[in-house]
C-alpha cells in the first residue's frame, strides 16, 4: 500500500524540525569534504566501557573514548587507538565501495576530521551541518557531545558557536548502520545498506540573529497569492523581514512575533513552473543582517477525480524510480554530478517525472529536478515490514518526514510527498498511517 499526499502548500506545524537551517547551498557555508581518519569498532569499544556504561555520559570521559581523539604520551599507556595513524576514507562517501573489506559490512566506523577555522566577525554563530549518515550518529566536536541522529537520508546540524576554535578543532562521528527492527526502513529491505556519512559535511556561519527557515509558495486554490511564513533565530519582537521578488517588482515587509512571521500578498502575471517551463524565480529573504537568495518555482498541484492537474491543466505523468546510485562506479550517490546523470538519464528516456525511490535523495535530486523540469515524487523509507506498533518507530517517521519537508518544502518539483510502500495491512499499520 502507499500512502501519500500531494505537495500542497504546507502548515509550519506539519513540516517543521526544529533547529533544521534550510536552505544550505545558498548560505555561507565552508565544506569539509575530504579525507577522513576512520577507525573500524565492531565491538563499540571506543563507545562503551568494560560494563557498557557509555562513555559519553560520563562526567569525565576516559582517554580511551574514541570522541576525546587522545594521542598517548608514551608505549606504556594504554590507550588503544590513534586516528592520525589510522587510514582514511572519502567524506563525502560510504565505506562499502571504497575498501573491499567493508563491503558487507554493517556496524559501527568513527570518523575524524581535524580543521582550523576562524570566523568573519566575533559575533557570528556557526553550525556544522549534515546533509546524511546512514544510519544513526553520534557527533563529537573538540571532544564534546553534539547530539545524536537518526535516520540515513534525512538532514541535521548542531550549533557549534561556544566549541569552535581558530585552530586544532577536531570533528568526530560515530557511524551505526546495523538494522534493527524498530529503525525506519527496519531489517528487511530490498536496496543497498551503504554505511557511512553519505553526504556533505558543512560548516554555516550566520549572523546573531539570522534566517532559519521559510515557506514561499502560491496559496492553495488560488494561482495569485504567494503565502507561506518566515522564522528567525535569535530574534527578539518586531524584527523586520521583507520578502522580494526582484522579476515581480515584490518588496513585502513583515513584521515577527517571536521571530516569526506569516504572509500572503497578490501577485500578477506569474510565469507558472512546469516541465515545459520550469520557471524560477530569484526571491530574496531579507533581514536586518542578512540576505538569503533561493530559486523558486510557482505552481498549482490538485486533483479532480483520476486526473491530476498542474496549473489547472490534467497531465499524464511518465517516470521511472531511482535509487541514489552511482551505476558506474557501483556506490551510493552524492555529488550535484551524480544527480545530473540520473537525472538526464531519465529526461533522454522521455520521463516528465520521477520517483525518488525510497527514501529522501541529495538535496541535489530536487534542486536539478525544479530546474530540469521534473516532476518528484518524494517518500521517507516506511517500507514492507517496520514495527507499527512500536511508538520508536512512529517517532522516527514523522522526524524523517518533518525533516524532508522542511528541507525540500520550497522545491516547485514535489508534487507527491510518500508517507509508506507496500506495508502489509493491519490494524496497527492503519493507526500508524493516520
Amino acid at each position: 500500500m502507499l500512502k501519500l499526499i500531494l505537495g500542497l502548500l504546507l502548515l509550519p506545524a506539519l513540516a517543521c524540525s526544529q533547529n533544521l537551517l534550510t536552505n544550505v547551498p545558498n548560505r555561507h557555508n565552508t565544506s569539509l569534504a575530504g579525507s577522513w581518519n576512520y577507525i573500524v569498532d565492531p565491538y563499540e569499544t571506543g563507545y562503551y566501557n568494560y560494563r557498557m556504561e557509555p562513555y559519553d555520559q560520563q562526567s569525565v570521559p576516559s582517554n580511551s573514548a574514541f570522541f576525546m581523539n587522545y594521542h598517548a604520551r608514551d608505549k606504556a599507556e594504554l590507550v588503544e587507538y590513534d586516528f592520525d595513524k589510522s587510514p582514511t576514507l572519502a567524506i563525502p562517501g560510504d565505506w562499502n565501495s571504497q575498501k573491499e573489506n567493508l563491503l558487507y559490512y554493517e556496524g559501527t566506523v568513527w570518523f575524524k576530521r581535524s580543521f582550523d577555522y576562524l570566523k568573519q566577525d566575533a559575533s557570528q554563530r556557526l553550525f556544522v551541518h549534515f546533509g546524511a549518515v546512514n544510519y544513526k550518529a553520534e557527533v563529537y566536536l573538540n571532544g564534546r557531545k553534539l547530539g545524536t541522529h537518526e535516520g540515513g537520508f534525512t538532514p541535521f546540524n548542531f550549533e557549534v558557536t561556544a566549541l569552535l576554535k581558530p585552530k586544532d578543532n577536531f570533528l568526530v562521528v560515530k557511524v551505526d548502520n546495523k538494522r534493527f527492527k524498530e529503525a525506519v526502513p527496519t531489517v528487511n529491505t530490498d536496496w543497498w545498506n551503504y554505511g557511512g556519512i553519505t553526504r556533505e559535511v558543512t560548516l554555516i556561519e550566520e549572523p546573531p540573529t539570522f534566517i532559519r527557515d521559510y515557506l514561499v509558495q502560491l496559496k492553495k486554490n488560488d494561482k495569485n497569492t504567494l503565502a507561506g511564513y518566515v522564522q528567525l533565530d535569535g530574534a527578539a519582537d518586531g524584527e523586520t523581514v521583507s520578502i522580494e521578488i526582484p522579476e515581480l517588482g515584490v518588496v513585502h515587509p513583515v513584521t515577527t512575533r517571536k521571530g516569526y512571521a506569516t504572509f500572503e500578498f497578490r501577485v500578477e502575471k506569474i510565469n507558472y513552473w512546469s516541465p515545459e517551463s520550469p520557471k524560477l524565480y530569484e526571491v530574496l529573504v531579507r533581514s536586518k543582517l542578512q540576505r538569503l537568495p533561493d530559486q523558486i518555482g510557482f505552481r498549482t498541484i490538485s486533483t479532480d477525480g483520476p486526473n491530476i492537474l498542474l496549473n489547472g491543466k490534467s497531465i499524464f505523468l511518465r517516470g521511472i524510480s531511482i535509487h541514489e546510485e552511482n551505476s558506474q562506479r557501483a556506490a551510493r550517490a552524492y555529488s550535484e554530478a551524480d544527480a545530473l546523470v540520473a537525472l538526464t538519464w531519465a529526461k533522454e528516456l522521455g520521463c516528465n517525472y520521477v520517483r525518488l525511490a525510497h527514501y529522501p535523495h541529495n538535496e541535489h535530486m530536487l534542486r536539478l529536478a525544479d530546474r530540469m523540469g521534473l516532476l518528484v515524487w518524494e517518500e521517507i523509507p516506511v517500507y514492507w515490514t517496520v514495527d507499527f506498533a512500536s511508538a520508536a518507530t512512529l517517532k522516527s517517521a514523522k522526524q524523517q518526514l518533518s525533516e524532508a519537508m522542511t528541507r525540500d518544502r520550497n522545491r516547485a518539483a514535489i508534487i507527491i510527498w510518500s508517507m509508506a510502500n507496500e506495508t502489509p495491512p493491519s490494524d496497527s499499520r492503519n493507526a500508524f498511517l493516520l
